[in-house]
């Protein structure tokens, strides 16, 4: 449901939807002081008092949850490239044990999966979808593997391990790929946002001596809701927006596995 959020920077995005968010409660309390008398306020006073404290606990809970379970899922995300990516570099190493043809086409295809994600699968999991090449390329891995048929007894054991390592990161990858396509479902959307309106326009029924002072407390409560929100909104989706999962534990094994950047 929040995915549009991710079609702006973050930089611009927040300060944008709080200013905007704020103006507009700021304006729907200026039109409710006007239809409120004085005697509304004060009769009303007790009652959205009790009313805004159940409103205001029912949402601080729902937003605890929420920020909590989307850091929760961006930590695991992050987990899975890590595991992905060191799975690829023991199959690499392991494949050291085969004979040199088995070997190469193993690493070449470890090298070319590697390339692929980050240039072209990554670009891709930003909108959501994911690379049809590099998909081919992982199971060209595992049959790699698959093919392979220990001539020596010694080195009957590298396979099962080697199977071991390829299990590893498919699971890893879909995993990955689940968690860029699953998200915060909309009913849970909308009754987040449904019960902050709900907050926000009790809070105009409190009777307050100097308007200024409303209008200060009323944006600022809007604001720490909206700015909630929209960390809400960027943690959801792990692999997008600028807050994202980088490739940098596929880059960092590829640099590893070929020297690179070593003194």
């Amino acid at each position: 449901m929040m995915t549009w959020v991710y079609a702006l920077p973050a930089w611009f995005l927040m300060p944008a939807s709080v200013i905007v968010m704020c103006a507009l409660s700021v304006l729907a309390l200026s039109i409710t002081r006007r239809r409120l008398t004085r005697n509304d306020l004060i009769t009303h006073n007790d009652v959205a008092g009790a009313i805004l404290a159940m409103l205001g606990t029912v949402l601080a809970v729902m937003m605890s949850f929420m920020v909590a379970g989307v850091w929760q899922q961006y930590d695991s995300a992050g987990e899975s490239t890590q595991t992905e990516a060191s799975a690829l570099a023991d199959l690499y190493h392991i494949a050291n044990a085969m004979p040199a043809a088995q070997r190469a086409r193993i690493q070449t295809g470890v090298d070319r999966y590697i390339s692929q994600l980050e240039s072209d699968e990554w670009p891709l999991m930003r909108r959501g979808l994911e690379s049809w090449t590099a998909f081919q390329t992982a199971y060209q891995i595992q049959d790699a593997v698959i093919d392979y048929k220990p001539a020596v007894p010694g080195t009957r054991l590298v396979q099962p391990q080697a199977l071991t390592y390829v299990a590893t990161f498919l699971d890893a990858r879909r995993q990955r790929l689940y968690d860029n396509a699953s998200g915060i479902p909309s009913v849970l959307w909308s009754t987040m946002l449904v019960v902050g309106v709900i907050t926000i326009f009790f809070s105009f029924y409190f009777k307050v001596e100097r308007p200024i002072a409303q209008y200060i407390m009323v944006a600022a409560l809007t604001a720490v809701i909206t700015l909630i929100y929209i960390l809400i909104a960027e943690l959801d989706y792990p692999f997008r927006g600028d807050i994202a999962i980088g490739p940098d534990a596929y880059v960092h094994v590829y640099n590893s596995l070929h020297h690179i950047g070593f003194r």
